[in-house]
């Protein structure tokens, strides 16, 4: 690196996160952008240092001695730097910075969006950024101030709570004409083999047509009003919705906790507060 050339610690990141996963789709996923935007900033990066980082493979990308040793030593470094910037969130008093909420999709789309017009009329000096993710923000990187999960989180450093448990049921079209054992089945695809669902509705439901898979809750509700078959989904949304009725069943899939989740660091902050009030209040609806 020159004398007068500084690194972007931005850039770094994104190395770091390409490091972690091995190939330029992987760490887009993981940061949730483009893969080109990846390969420009680790280009980026290795321009300000003067040195190969990576050798770019056809499927993946391998570190060089270099890229090794940068990630090694550079990982602590940039967990400290996140660590300043958390100390300094907390401890401003104003709340000028936007709250960055991260959801399950489902629960920002249907339950936290409909209602911020509510937190901002009891809070106008509080803007949003609500985004609906499948995979877990960061609070250690500050990718969100405040997370919503469906499963309890063992780092030390953040607080969590419970604010609801998350009931299911099955639904359908109020006119579907078949019986349980002939239903057929709307369930997720093979890419969402992580979701508890999938593994409950594939082992007890062997044998069962499934008509429709999908990674998304929305087109299976659609594709279940419409009258194609039955799906599996929250209770939340399926009572709340006039074209679909909730059929019996002979078992049904156990509720899923909803728990919430803060940054030790952050837990203070007036914004903070004031969104963790709003969201224990939100979503303890569901109960």
């Amino acid at each position: 690196m020159g004398d007068n050339a500084q690194m972007n610690w931005e850039d770094f990141r994104y190395f770091l996160a390409l490091a972690d996963e091995g190939s330029f789709s992987g760490a887009a996923r993981k940061l949730g952008v483009d893969h080109s935007t990846v390969a420009r900033r680790v280009a980026a990066l290795e321009t300000a240092f003067g040195v190969r980082l990576i050798d770019r493979l056809p499927k993946a990308v391998m570190l060089t001695v270099e890229g090794q040793v940068l990630a090694e030593r550079g990982q602590g470094a940039l967990d400290a730097m996140f660590a300043v910037e958390r100390a300094a969130a907390g401890a401003v008093a104003g709340v000028s910075v936007p709250l960055c909420i991260s959801a399950p999709p489902a629960l920002a789309r249907h339950t936290i969006g409909p209602q911020l017009k509510q937190l901002r009329e009891m809070h106008p000096d509080v803007d949003v950024i609500l985004q609906g993710q499948i995979q877990s923000a960061d609070l250690n990187r500050r990718q969100a101030d405040i997370a919503i999960r469906l499963s309890r989180p063992r780092k030390s450093s953040v607080i969590t709570r419970k604010l609801a448990n998350m009931s299911f049921g099955f639904y359908g079209a109020k006119a579907y004409p078949n019986a349980e054992t002939d239903w057929d089945l709307i369930s997720w695809d093979e890419g969402s083999a992580y979701i508890p669902q999938y593994f409950w509705l594939e082992e007890r439901l062997r044998g069962r047509r499934v008509v429709l898979r999908s990674n998304d809750m929305d087109v299976q509700v659609a594709a279940a009003r419409s009258g194609l078959g039955i799906a599996l989904l929250p209770c939340y949304i399926g009572d709340a919705d006039p074209l679909l009725m909730k059929f019996d069943a002979r078992e049904n899939f156990p509720a899923r906790e909803i728990w919430m989740l803060v940054h030790a660091d952050l837990r203070h902050a007036p914004r903070v507060r004031k969104g963790m009030d709003f969201l224990i209040k939100t979503i303890g609806r569901l109960s």
